[in-house]
């Protein structure tokens, strides 16, 4: 009896193999996405430095004595989805230092496009035109992606990302 229904569970998966060999597959195009192509970086200027600037601190880690920021007035989310910054790092000395940062939420990258020159306020261009990952060890920018990019996505307004910076935890 287990033979008979062994053979005739078999003689039936043979007959249905058989019948879907010659139908063929349709994908529903109905939904598809259209093809965006490769990410391409918008075109940006650098902004003016800053005269009276509006600075949000972020904590990074405890062992590190150094304090963060980024300034509010600067932060702009531009069409191509980067969030791109004025970062001041102070010592406890008192020094700082000063750059023009973005940081793409989904890849995971950032690039420095400029340096500032505190002594005749200026910026200097960055050489390195790359974008490169954020690395763990590289913890300030980890700590922005974290706390600017919910879900690693882009906020849809500067003021959302400010909000978000503002109310992240300080560990």
């Amino acid at each position: 009896m287990k033979r008979r229904l062994i053979g005739l569970a078999i003689a039936g998966l043979l007959v249905a193999t058989q019948a879907l060999a010659g139908t063929q597959i349709r994908s529903n195009t109905n939904y598809a996405f259209e093809d965006q192509g490769p990410w391409t970086e918008g075109a940006y200027t650098l902004p003016l430095y800053p005269a009276m600037p509006d600075w949000v601190g972020f904590y990074v880690f405890k062992e590190n004595p150094n304090k963060y920021f980024v300034d509010a007035k600067s932060l702009a989310i531009g069409e191509d989805g980067v969030i791109r910054f004025i970062l001041r790092v102070q010592s406890p000395s008192g020094a700082e230092n000063l750059s023009v940062e973005g940081i793409q939420c989904k890849q995971g990258t950032y690039r420095s496009y400029a340096f500032g020159d505190s002594y005749n306020k200026r910026w200097i261009e960055s050489t390195r035109a790359d974008w490169r990952k954020i690395e763990y060890e590289d913890k300030t920018r980890r700590v922005l992606r974290e706390d600017m990019c919910p879900e690693r996505d882009v906020p849809k307004l500067a003021e959302d990302a400010i909000k978000l910076l503002r109310s992240a935890p300080w560990r």
